[in-house]
């Protein structure tokens, strides 16, 4: 989709924090008279878009950049329900710029990124659970292995991920998934804690390669519970049949897996290794003393890696 100069001048305003009111003021023309720039139903001077660019922080020859531009949807970008329209969008053309600086540095790296995952019709709890132990088997991964680095072993895998600093901009977005230019994309939050960030791109990898029109939501969430935990994984950690867990066990299985407490003990719960009211008291357990897990998270690298190596080269700056 070829962009336009009203939508160089969206974004460049979005970019600089400016609503459609302060940049009048600073122009000294109405809000409506930069709507109108914006869709086009006015045309731009070289001397109006110069001073667009000053009050943007941004140059003229961003703003007369009229190539090609990626075709994304957004049809699956999450949110909190309460988010205003100006930051949703705002936050929409953060993504859409990083997605589209990423495609960027590929293309100056000469790489070219596949889709190898491909869709997979899934209408069972079982049928999810498989497909999580398939993809085990392309990973060349045991099936009751914890996975160490999931962000690096998709990167690897020629998908696309990315993380969002978490500000006040950025506060109430949940997560984001598309294939764009036959490219797998996932978009998450920056979370405090790490498990919660691995969990998201794990389900979103799921909703990437499941289609089902029903209770999809409930298999995806096995799909990523069943990649990150196994059940081979549970049983040869914690046998068949317990009557008692010491919490060091999950705590010790929480730190190979990198996984949460409550989705270990879902799982426990899930092949009955455990019974629900032995689930239930752990999870009095971790609830009435406030435990967390220990600190961990996974940060993408492809990108700063790109970036890093034109860079040196001389190729950008």
């Amino acid at each position: 989709m070829k962009r336009t100069i009203g939508d160089n001048l969206k974004i460049a305003r979005m970019k600089s924090g400016c609503s459609l009111n302060e940049a009048g003021k600073r122009l000294g023309i109405s809000s409506t008279a930069i709507f109108k720039y914006e869709k086009n139903q006015m045309k731009a001077s070289l001397e109006r878009l110069e001073d667009f660019a000053q009050i943007y922080n941004t140059t003229l020859d961003e703003l007369l950049n009229l190539e090609n531009n990626l075709d994304i949807k957004f049809t699956n970008f999450k949110c909190k329900s309460n988010i205003s329209n100006v930051k949703e969008e705002k936050i929409k053309y953060i993504i859409e710029d990083k997605i589209n600086s990423y495609f960027e540095l590929l293309k100056l790296s000469e790489i070219t990124f596949q889709n190898k995952f491909g869709v997979h019709m899934i209408s069972t709890i079982h049928e999810a659970e498989s497909l999580a132990t398939k993809l085990r088997i392309f990973f060349t991964l045991p099936v009751k292995d914890p996975i160490s680095n999931l962000v690096y072993l998709l990167e690897k895998n020629e998908m696309m991920i990315i993380t969002l600093p978490r500000n006040k901009d950025t506060e109430d977005f949940i997560g984001f998934y598309e294939i764009i230019n036959n490219v797998p994309v996932i978009v998450v939050l920056e979370e405090s804690t790490g498990y919660d960030q691995r969990f998201s791109i794990a389900k979103y990898l799921g909703e990437l390669l499941i289609i089902n029109q029903g209770n999809k939501d409930e298999l995806t969430t096995e799909f990523a519970l069943s990649l990150l935990i196994p059940r081979d994984g549970i049983i040869s950690e914690f046998d068949e049949k317990r009557v008692k867990i010491d919490f060091k066990e999950l705590e010790i299985f929480s730190t190979n897996y990198k996984v949460s407490y409550k989705n270990i003990i879902n799982r426990l719960s899930k092949y009955e290794v455990i019974t629900p009211s032995n689930a239930k008291y752990l999870n009095i357990h971790i609830n009435k003393n406030n435990i967390e897990e220990k600190d961990y998270y996974e940060k993408p690298f492809v990108y700063e890696k790109l970036n890093a190596k034109l860079n040196a080269k001389g190729i950008i700056k």
